[in-house]
């Protein structure tokens, strides 16, 4: 197995664990001058690199699938890893969240089911669903541009996107400066994380650049908690100035993170074996994401914990991951549901 691929095997782990503890911290989008509260931005701000992660491990594997196979047999993959398996969980979830009462659907009309299916009511972290599908459609377009003669062209887009759309507009806003929002690239915001992760797959920095990215990608998560923190005491309410994943200090930190991982010696660390189970958890991520909410559900009843203590938003978060991998693990290994599983 190629070193290229063992990295993104663990970042997209880390990333799905990154996912589960953001929402086992979800308090913190309900602000409270209390401990729980500072704690949970703390989580906040060093796990929110999770999406931009995924989109990176998106552009790192797939801008290039022209040299693999066509564009017919790109979406065939997408719809049976992706379409499918979503379809199937949602109408699971739409069932499940009528039946503990969750969701009240007064007429059972189609047009109802599909407006409850394209503004994820059966379930609102559902949204990134449509957002890879949307990548998805982009990427026939882009994806002419992975061969090598385009890659500066690529390297302007990113920083040009990372000055005008990430950085300028955020500090103006901070400022309160009324920015043109014309005066920015016009590209999808996420479609940037693709192309960032694209780029950052195929190019070798040196260690002091490494070192560079490390420490600014550690400098803005001590900036966003520092300001959330102080602006929303001030405020006595919940400041989201800074949140958001295409701001200037979210894609430094992805940055960090993937560089980071990138560069770790993964061939001296693990034998062909431990690669192999890693890639097979990591197989299990897109599953898991589609289910760990129905799991984290049922864990706060059985274990009687309440969404603002420790146990729940530190050892509940790795407990619902290893819930949920087993049970994907688990479904994998039946042939008929394997399909619907992802």
């Amino acid at each position: 197995m190629k070193k290229r691929m063992i990295y993104l095997d663990v970042l997209n782990i880390l990333a799905i664990l990154a996912v589960i503890m953001l929402h086992h911290n979800g308090i913190v989008h309900t602000y409270s001058n209390t401990r729980a509260w500072k704690t949970s931005l703390i989580v906040e701000t060093i796990f929110y690199w999770a999406v931009p992660i995924f989109l990176m491990i998106t552009g790192a594997t797939l801008m290039n699938y022209r040299e693999k196979y066509d564009t017919k047999t790109f979406f065939k993959k997408r719809i049976f890893k992706v379409v499918i398996p979503f379809i199937f969980w949602a109408v699971i979830m739409l069932l499940w969240k009528v039946s503990i009462g969750q969701l009240v659907i007064n007429n059972f009309s189609v047009k109802e089911i599909l407006n409850i299916f394209f503004n994820n009511k059966e379930e609102t972290t559902y949204y990134y669903v449509f957002l890879i599908i949307g990548i998805y459609l982009t990427l026939p377009l882009i994806s002419v541009l992975s061969e090598e003669r385009y890659k500066g062209v690529l390297w302007y887009t990113v920083i040009s996107f990372f000055v005008f759309n990430s950085f300028i507009p955020v500090i103006c806003s901070f400022l309160g400066i009324s920015y043109n929002n014309n005066l920015t690239i016009q590209i999808g915001s996420y479609l940037f994380f693709v192309i960032l992760g694209y780029l950052l797959s195929n190019e070798d920095f040196t260690k002091k650049k490494r070192i560079i990215i490390y420490i600014l990608g550690i400098l803005s998560v001590l900036f966003r908690y520092i300001i959330t923190y102080y602006l929303s005491i001030k405020s006595n309410e919940l400041v989201r100035t800074f949140f958001g994943y295409t701001q200037f200090h979210s894609i430094l930190l992805a940055t960090a993170v993937f560089i980071f991982v990138k560069n770790i010696n993964w061939d001296n660390l693990l034998n062909d074996k431990l690669k192999n189970i890693l890639f097979k958890i990591s197989s299990c991520s897109f599953a898991i994401y589609l289910i760990h909410k129905i799991i984290m559900y049922y864990e706060l009843s059985v274990l009687n914990l309440k969404v603002n203590s420790w146990q729940w938003r530190t050892i509940g978060a790795i407990l619902t991951y290893f819930i949920c991998l087993t049970i994907v693990y688990i479904l994998k290994k039946i042939p008929i549901v394997k399909k619907v599983v992802a």
